[in-house]
Formats: structure tokens, sequence, C-alpha cells
């Protein structure tokens, strides 16, 4: 099985199960109590529902921006073979990539701080990328 067939199904996987828990969401929200407008999300479900998307860096990028708090992932062919770096710890907390043997996970980074960061990308084939991330 290819790495992009594994990233392909654990981007299935992941949409499933959001569809899924948006849906059951959706489901409690129509059970408010009967102060609340007909179809009127309860604020407790409009709370838990706005997950917000990761910022995905591909091959080749050299620029991305994020607000505090969001995920950024650097989609790599190989990517428990890739290694990356930041000259700003401060600013992005960084998750190197992996395998456990049943899925494979791109190397991520957690925009923690504002500012400007500068990720190197060490890829498996020993080329080497940067890309400037500028944290809001």
């Amino acid at each position: 099985m290819t790495s992009r067939t594994l990233h392909a199904r654990r981007d299935v996987a992941a949409l499933v199960a959001l569809s899924l828990s948006v849906a059951g969401l959706m489901g409690l929200a129509s059970c408010g109590d009967a102060s609340e407008p007909a179809g009127a999300p309860s604020a407790s479900a409009s709370a838990s529902v706005g997950l917000p998307a990761p910022v995905i860096v591909e091959p080749g990028q050299a620029e991305a921006s994020a607000t505090v708090g969001e995920t950024i992932v650097f989609s790599q062919p190989d990517p428990a073979r890739t290694q990356v770096s930041t000259d700003r710890p401060d600013v992005l907390g960084l998750t190197q990539g992996s395998d456990d043997g049943s899925a494979q996970f791109d190397p991520a980074a957690k925009a923690v701080a504002p500012g400007v960061a500068v990720v190197t990308i060490e890829a498996a084939d020993g080329s080497t990328s940067t890309v400037t991330v500028t944290v809001s």
C-alpha cells in the first residue's frame, strides 16, 4: 500500500468521523428546551461544532499563515523519515512525522504565539526546504 493511499484512507476516515460527530451534535441541538425557537442550535451545540481545519502545507510551498491555536500540517511523501525544525519554538510547537504501523502521520506544528517562524523540512531523500509561517 502506498503512502498516498494511506494518507487518503486516513483523510477519508477523519472526514467520516467528523461528519458523524457533527450529525450527532445537530441531533442533540434539536433536543433543546421549549424556550428555544425550532431549528435554533443550543448554545452548547454551537460552541462545539466549529472545529477549525488544519492549515495544510504542500511540498514546495514556501509560505503559510495561521492564527494562534491552529495546527499546520506539513504534507510529505514519507512523513516518518522527514525531520522538521524551527528557528522560533516560541511561535511554533513542532511534532515530527511518524508511522505507528497502521497509519502515517505528517509532521505538524501548533501555532502557540504570534510571530514569524521559519520551518526547515529535511525530506526522506535528504533534500531540504523551508516554509515561512506567519502566526497572528
